[in-house]
């Protein structure tokens, strides 16, 4: 891949890529810098890419296992430095450029939305780990369903599957709010 196609690369999946990345790690910050390091790292194996697929179906697999990684060191920060744990833990709203106008701005709309996204996160962290990332990739990264299976290593039915059973799941445990959406 040359220089001028990988550009092109990264101005495709630079949205995607950010939704992925936070789905993942949960703050837009560390998701930034998820993505960054993980453009350079396809950056230096762009000569792998063999022009057989998408380059954004080559690049996913690329931001997933970095940002895997980047959870499993934030493990192993949190069991040896047990009394630091995290700040915060992330900020569940969109980054401005990526935040659709509210319909109602009022300040009680506002805190039902993000009261309901907290339990969402909350409720997903129950599932299984699949489960956990196909839901995040595509459905709060934006991922298709071809995009999530290279992205994790699976095939399109498996990610329909678990999509599935996350779904179910989450509809289960999160029952008490669908009487505030009817």
């Amino acid at each position: 891949m040359d220089d001028a196609r990988f550009e092109r690369l990264v101005l495709e999946v630079q949205d995607k890529a950010l939704r992925l990345a936070h789905g993942f790690l949960g703050d837009w910050d560390e998701a930034r810098d998820a993505v960054q390091e993980a453009l350079v790292k396809a950056y230096r194996r762009r000569h792998t890419f063999r022009g057989e697929a998408d380059p954004a179906t080559w690049f996913y697999p690329i931001l997933t296992n970095h940002c895997r990684d980047r959870l499993r060191r934030r493990k192993v920060r949190s069991f040896l430095l047990p009394w630091r744990g995290r700040e915060d833990e992330g900020d569940p709203d969109e980054p401005p450029e990526l935040q659709a106008p509210a319909p109602d701005p009022s300040p009680e709309h506002e805190a039902q939305q993000g009261a309901f996204r907290r339990a969402l996160l909350r409720a997903l962290k129950t599932l299984p780990a699949r489960q956990q990332e196909v839901f995040r990739l595509r459905a709060l990264a934006g991922l298709s369903v071809a995009e999530t299976a290279a992205a994790l290593g699976i095939s399109a039915g498996a990610v329909k599957a678990h999509l599935f059973r996350a779904t179910q799941a989450l509809q289960k445990q999160l029952a008490e709010w669908s009487e505030g959406f009817r």
